[in-house]
């Protein structure tokens, strides 16, 4: 049995009253002209990237390094001080003063350096000292020269050896006042030495912790000043980083339009004219025309035999 097709065809179409909505209105760059969803679809899509986004990115600032924030003057400004600082003054006017100090120090054990430190006038005081000594022994002299005489023994062996006796205990008291002078001059001086170089030291420690204060003073002020500046600069940031984004959605909003109008057309019922249908019959198969014809395996096996 031949095998029986049918077909049936036709086609679907944009109902003519949202046809204007597809293909668009009139001629570009004429009166009453409206774009429709494919030909807006196919400008837009059309656009290299320099006609999309460059010109319009560049006129706004926003190419490029123009989409990050510079310095900002305080920021500058901090650059600028860092780049110029140095070491304060104190620091080395310190280190001077306690090497004036070491000094002061190694020269208690230096007898030149003990002599400047000791008195000028101290000669002179024991000058008086020993005048007074001498003036002493001289009166003592006269007393013992007078008893002497009144005991008729002036001029005689026993008056000669007192005289002897007295001249050396002036000497050896002469010597003694020069000697303790002496040394008082030189604890003095020694004294002076260290007190010196206490001075020295004392004030190299107070320029170099001044010095520290400064610096940190400086650097401290510096890094609020940095702040500020990174504050500033953030602020800066912010207000591009919103104008990119404004920028974008400017850009993106036509065919952000685009797409919901393609939405809306979407959902509209599209006119189905002509529809088409293919149906196709088989051919028996040749068991099932065999069992028509009441023909089974074992009576076919019996015929053929």
């Amino acid at each position: 049995m031949p095998t029986t097709t049918t077909t049936v065809t036709g086609q679907q179409s944009i109902p003519t009253e949202l046809m204007p909505f597809f293909t668009g209105v009139g001629t570009k760059g004429t009166p009453g002209y409206s774009p429709g969803l494919l030909p807006k679809a196919q400008e837009i899509f059309s656009r290299d990237y320099p006609t999309a986004y460059g010109t319009d990115l560049i006129n706004a600032g926003l190419s490029g390094a123009g989409r990050v924030a510079g310095l900002v003057p305080t920021q500058k400004q901090v650059g600028t001080e860092l780049a110029g600082m140095t070491t304060p003054g104190q620091f080395q006017t310190g280190y001077g003063s306690a090497q004036l100090g070491l000094g002061a120090l190694g020269s208690m054990i230096s007898p030149e350096m003990t002599q400047m430190y000791m008195s000028p006038y101290m000669q002179n005081v024991l000058d008086v000292n020993k005048a007074e000594a001498m003036r002493d022994a001289q009166k003592g002299l006269m007393s013992q020269n007078l008893a002497a005489a009144r005991q008729g023994t002036y001029g005689g062996a026993r008056n000669a050896l007192m005289q002897s006796e007295a001249d050396r205990n002036l000497q050896t008291k002469l010597g003694q006042i020069q000697a303790q002078g002496m040394q008082s001059a030189f604890d003095a001086a020694q004294k002076a030495q260290l007190g010196s170089a206490t001075a020295y030291g004392q004030l190299g420690d107070v320029l170099t912790k001044s010095g520290i204060s400064q610096q940190g003073a400086d650097i401290d002020r510096l890094k609020t000043l940095g702040a500020y500046g990174d504050l500033e600069r953030g602020v800066n940031q912010q207000n591009i980083d919103a104008r990119y984004q404004d920028f974008l959605k400017r850009i993106g909003f036509e065919q952000e339009q685009l797409g919901n109008m393609a939405d809306v057309l979407r959902g509209v019922p599209i006119a189905k004219t002509g529809e088409s249908s293919s149906t196709t019959t088989p051919p028996p198969s040749f068991a099932s025309q065999l069992a028509g014809m009441g023909l089974s395996g074992l009576s076919l096996f019996n015929l053929f035999k």
